[in-house]
């Protein structure tokens, strides 16, 4: 009798035991989607030492672009000035895929494909640059981006 005791009380401790997960580390915590701003990148570019001359918030877009973005900045750089380029953010990564296929839209055709030679996506974050920039410096602003948590 004290046996079956023992044996309900160890099967159960067992039981409990192995449903806690015991000995296994938690899950991981998701990280959010949405963990970029326009700022970071801006701050990113500064710390790497590259040229973001006249940000300007701009939310209109042209050429049938979605407007799914939740924030948009345009700018300078130095070395193909007035061009430069846009970063754009996003807060839904739908949102992210609607620009994702406008961009794979623009590449497929002969005529638009330059526009978007150095289109980099990282997180929640499109950065797209001039296409007039040597590969060596957009290099470094991809870089840049990539750097950002």
């Amino acid at each position: 009798m004290i046996f079956q005791r023992y044996l309900v009380v160890l099967v159960l401790a067992t039981t409990t035991l192995a449903g806690c997960g015991l000995g296994q580390p938690p899950p991981p915590t998701p990280l959010p989607f949405a963990r970029h701003t326009a700022l970071d990148v801006a701050n990113a570019f500064a710390a790497a030492g590259l040229s973001v001359q006249n940000p300007v918030r701009d939310l209109v877009v042209g050429r049938e672009a979605p407007s799914t973005f939740n924030d948009r900045y345009t700018f300078e750089i130095d070395a193909v000035a007035p061009d430069g380029g846009q970063i754009l953010i996003f807060n839904d990564p739908a949102r992210l895929g609607e620009w994702e296929a406008y961009v794979n839209r623009l590449r497929s055709t002969s005529s638009t494909r330059r526009d978007v030679v150095y289109t980099y996506l990282h997180h929640n974050v499109l950065l797209q640059l001039n296409a007039n920039l040597l590969p060596d410096q957009a290099a470094a602003y991809r870089d840049a981006l990539e750097g950002i948590g």
